[in-house]
């Protein structure tokens, strides 16, 4: 990393790495919760259901973040 003109510079494996981190942890995120809490869900236990739900939405708004975190790192807005 080398700072030009006030900004830092990140070589391409780098830039690389940073966009691989957040989608290895939503592949990593939905392999669990495929493995461990959707038979539970799939069960139709109230208790499931409503874990699965919050489950859900964790994984849409971790989604939401990897998608703009790329978009960042894509259009060299990060870092």
């Amino acid at each position: 990393m080398a700072a030009r003109g006030g900004r830092l510079t990140i070589t391409p494996l780098r830039r690389a790495v940073a966009l691989a981190v957040p989608w290895l942890f939503l592949v990593l995120f939905a392999a669990l919760y495929i493995g461990l809490a959707l038979p539970r869900v799939m069960s139709g236990q109230p208790v499931a259901l409503c874990l699965g739900a919050f489950v859900a939405l964790v994984f849409v708004v971790f989604f939401v973040a990897a998608v703009t975190f790329s978009r960042d790192v894509l259009s060299k807005r990060w870092p």
